[in-house]
């Protein structure tokens, strides 16, 4: 089977332990340990920040900056303001999730995945209730945060009147006093850019649909970073991040003895992308020698791909994962299932720095056409 892989918190993707317990986080969606597949050139808002705060990224400060300059620009009191910030860090801990119950949010660049129903974006909106916008402006950052002062203006006066808890729950309509928790956070960031001069920011009137903010979330994925098949690929495979591993787990069916070790991941994601026609063994060497397996040089891999590796010296591969594409500082991320004690997780490709890695890519025809 899968001999255990060396593998690494991705720490610049993920949230670090401090901040989880800081942001406590999620209203059931997964934390998610990376942004998705290659950013589309120029689709940040406004650009860097220019602030820092202990334990929160860059791209978690556009999304808190833009929640305050859309709030200044629509004229919304502090209070207010600090609701949508509340709001935003307990629905998302400002990030603009993705879903695999919603495939084609999949396909617009995000800050990772949430498992919270068909709730997508920093706001967390359920595409089956505001779906009718469509999908590029629900998964459009701006677009969210216009939302929630859209319902803060409907409210009138009664909005300035409550307290910024009340006022996120009476929006979001989540758990009691879910947002009372994340007020220490929200002032705080409210306070890092009170400032703000909004003139020198993008306007951002309620209803827009300008490109995503945050880490250039939001703006599709260029069609040429990830084949049909490929999206495929990681849209099965990323539905179980979060399972365990186990050895020998995982089969065409999903996981087996609670969860996948990595080639039955990939053989998972695989046969389902195929619409089963491709039944890959479970073994790593196996699929990497697989009659449906295409070579392609390191230099072309794309997202959804298979990457291989192999320990220097040794004959056979031992590990295995979906190659996911790039971060928005350019790099390379597997989606696998890693080793026991972990789960089905996003991690750098540079954990694997110094093996060989061979990068297979699967067709339901075999190159060269059919084989007897």
């Amino acid at each position: 089977m899968d001999a255990t892989s060396k593998t690494m918190t991705a720490t610049a993707i993920s949230l670090p332990v401090a901040l989880l317990l800081l942001l406590v986080v999620l209203v059931g969606a997964e934390p998610a340990t990376s942004c998705a597949t290659p950013l589309a050139a120029g689709a940040a808002v406004g650009g860097s920040t220019g602030q820092t705060m202990a334990g929160i990224s860059e791209s978690q400060l556009r999304l808190a900056r833009d929640g305050v300059a859309i709030g200044k620009q629509r004229g919304m009191g502090e209070s207010v303001i600090i609701a949508e910030l509340a709001a935003q860090a307990t629905e998302s801990s400002f990030r603009n999730l993705a879903n695999p119950s919603v495939p084609e949010s999949l396909t617009y660049n995000n800050d990772g995945l949430g498992t919270n129903h068909d709730s997508v974006g920093p706001h967390q909106l359920r595409a089956s209730v505001w779906g009718s916008v469509g999908i590029a402006t629900l998964m459009n950052p701006t677009y969210q945060i216009n939302w929630f002062y859209d319902r803060a203006q409907q409210l009138g006066s009664a909005a300035e009147a409550m307290s910024p808890a009340e006022l996120a729950q009476e929006i979001e309509r989540s758990a009691p006093n879910a947002y009372a928790g994340q007020l220490g956070l929200a002032r705080r960031l409210y306070d890092l850019f009170a400032d703000i001069d909004v003139g020198s920011t993008s306007r951002t009137q309620a209803a827009t649909s300008a490109q995503g903010c945050g880490s250039g979330s939001g703006a599709p994925l260029s069609a040429a970073s990830a084949s049909e098949f490929g999206r495929a690929v990681i849209e099965y495979a990323a539905r179980w991040i979060g399972t365990p591993y186990v050895w020998g787990g995982g089969d065409t069916s999903g996981p087996t003895s609670g969860g996948f070790d990595c080639s039955g991941l990939t053989l998972y994601a695989v046969y389902h992308a195929s619409g089963g026609q491709i039944r890959l063994p479970h073994y790593t060497q196996a699929q990497q020698d697989h009659p449906t397996a295409q070579v392609v040089p390191f230099a072309q891999r794309a997202p959804g791909d298979l990457i291989f590796f192999t320990t220097p010296g040794d004959a056979d591969s031992h590990h295995v994962g979906v190659y996911y594409g790039r971060d928005e500082q350019g790099r390379d991320l597997l989606l696998h299932a890693p080793q026991t004690g972990q789960t089905v997780t996003i991690t750098p490709l540079s954990a694997w720095d110094g093996e060989r890695m061979d990068v297979r890519r699967y067709a339901t025809t075999p190159p060269g056409g059919p084989r007897a």
